[in-house]
């Protein structure tokens, strides 16, 4: 920068703030603090089959595109369908939409695979579609159907509209624990 610009900004930055601006920023300044917004939950938004369900951001690590499954001989089944790649470590690769107990979609437009980490482990799971990270507030959320509640293995702890959807909130322990069954033949 030549001289002649340093000193343009020179005089720029060092000149004297107007009174009325000063006394603008400082009632600004003093002014009291709007009331904080409720406090929010986030989710990923994903499509298992015909189900929309959040799965909690706390244990979502990433959103992939669709890559290679590694079927296991002996042990691949609806559920369980082999092992994946994700940043180098093959990780136990689960359909969503199985594990929900949801139809599954024979075509779906954009798969994605959810690297999440439980309590019980690192797993993938191939969900139809990812729509994007939510928030909702946990003060809204309503309970599950009958249908969902009362399931044998039930996932969904919640129902919460997300991006102008019903979504079933995933329990983390839940899906943990029927995650870990999933793999045992």
């Amino acid at each position: 920068m030549s001289d002649e610009h340093t000193l343009a900004a020179r005089r720029l930055f060092d000149r004297e703030v107007a009174p009325d601006t000063l006394a603008e920023w400082t009632a600004q300044a003093a002014a009291p603090k709007p009331e904080g917004q409720a406090p929010r939950a986030g989710a990923l938004l994903v499509r298992a089959g015909t189900e929309w369900l959040g799965l909690p951001a706390s244990i979502v690590e990433s959103a992939l595109p669709a890559g290679p499954i590694h079927s296991v001989p002996f042990l691949s089944s609806p559920v369980f369908l082999g092992l994946t790649n994700v940043d180098g470590e093959l990780l136990p690769c689960m359909s969503l939409a199985a594990l929900a107990g949801a139809d599954p979609d024979p075509h779906p437009a954009r798969p994605r695979r959810i690297a999440v980490k439980v309590a019980e482990g690192r797993f993938v799971l191939v969900a139809d579609e990812a729509s994007g990270t939510c928030g909702f507030a946990p003060e809204n959320l309503t309970p599950p159907p009958d249908t969902v509640a009362l399931s044998p293995h039930p996932l969904v702890r919640a129902m919460a509209m997300m991006e102008g959807r019903l979504a079933g909130i995933v329990d983390a322990k839940a899906l943990g624990l029927a995650l870990l069954r999933s793999l045992r033949p």
